[in-house]
């Protein structure tokens, strides 16, 4: 990481070499969030001084990232520490987003399945159960077969003649009932 700074209007020799350090110091701050690795980075660091205020900027270039913030206070040390605060937010955030998309791409599409079931599971009303049950083609003779072995009041399945869902049903009366489409 190549870190430049650069001061204006500041005369006293003293004060521009303290804060040149200080602010180099702050810098190695952002390396854990550069990875110079894959890029060569570079952070330019632009101390000005006019009448009575302090302005720090930053300027961070990695290759793939590019970002910018600017702080103006009394006092240049604050001014380096809250641009630099900044630039770590901004810096996280965008190492954040990147992790965020890598795992988005890895999950697998049973667990997104998972996922928004237990989302309609929670969003749903507490007095509604939910369950799902598979659709065997058969004929309404086959349904009423099954119906009389099934221990549930009721059957769901595909009618061979039409194709469409069905729901064969036991009455209160011992009598059997079609729902149809």
């Amino acid at each position: 990481m190549q870190v430049t700074v650069t001061t204006r209007h500041i005369n006293d020799k003293n004060q521009n070499k303290m804060l040149k350090d200080y602010a180099i110091k702050k810098a190695n701050r952002l390396e854990r969030y550069i990875n110079e690795e894959k890029d060569p980075s570079e952070v330019k660091i632009i101390l000005s001084c006019e009448k009575f205020r302090n302005m720090a900027e930053i300027l961070v270039n990695d290759g793939r990232v590019k970002v910018n913030a600017s702080v103006e206070m009394d006092e240049m040390h604050a001014a380096i520490d809250g641009v630099m605060d900044i630039i770590i937010k901004q810096l996280r955030r965008k190492s954040d987003k990147k992790i965020r998309t890598k795992r988005r791409a890895n999950s697998k599409p049973a667990e997104i399945a998972e996922i928004k079931r237990n989302i309609n599971n929670e969003n749903s009303s507490n007095n509604i159960h939910r369950e799902q049950l598979d659709s065997k083609p058969m004929s309404v003779e086959e349904a009423k077969l099954q119906l009389d072995v099934a221990e549930k009041g009721f059957i769901v399945f595909r009618n061979t003649d039409t194709g469409e869902m069905n729901v064969l049903y036991r009455k209160r009366d011992s009598k059997a009932g079609l729902i149809t489409p």
